[in-house]
This record gives C-alpha cells, sequence and structure tokens, in this order.
C-alpha cells in the first residue's frame, strides 16, 4: 500500500472523528473520550522520556550535536510546514 495513501486515509479519518466529535453531545461519552486522550498522552510521554540517566545524557548529546550541525528550525519554520499541512487535509476533505 502506498504511504501516501495510507497518510491521507489517516488525515481523512482523523477530520471525520472532529467533526463526529463536536456534533457529540453524550456527556459520559466525552469524559471517556478526554479520560482516553489524558491517558494516551500520558503513555506517549513515559515511552519517550529515558528510562536511564545514561538515556538520558545520550538524548542530551544527540540535541546538542543536532544543534551544532544546524538540524534545528525556527518557529516560523515550524509554523509554516504544520499551516500548510494542515492545509492539504482541508483540500482532500
Amino acid at each position: 500500500m502506498n504511504s501516501n495513501y495510507v497518510t491521507m486515509d489517516i488525515a481523512v479519518k482523523k477530520v471525520e472523528l472532529i467533526e463526529w466529535l463536536a456534533r457529540l453531545q453524550d456527556e459520559k461519552l466525552i469524559q471517556r473520550i478526554e479520560t482516553l486522550r489524558k491517558s494516551s498522552i500520558q503513555e506517549l510521554y513515559e515511552q519517550q522520556m529515558p528510562k536511564t540517566r545514561e538515556a538520558l545524557q545520550a538524548k542530551l548529546n544527540q540535541s546538542e550535536k543536532d544543534i551544532n550541525e544546524g538540524k534545528v528550525y525556527s518557529q516560523e519554520e515550524v509554523e509554516n510546514y504544520f499551516n500548510a499541512r494542515f492545509k492539504q487535509l482541508r483540500k482532500h476533505k
């Protein structure tokens, strides 16, 4: 399967979920979704956090190396990137 197709399929599903959620009136279901969202965020955070001091130091070293090599983006570049991505999503809706 083409990765662009998969990306667009996911993007379409996200938009559909957003539209469905915007119309949702069931308070209990909204609370369950909010709980799922919060636990998902916490789980992702925990997965990305270094587990040891050595892992943290390695991550810091890599970050410093990336900065020294110019592998950084300005706030404007990041905003432009996401604005373009969201613009694409709206076009394909």
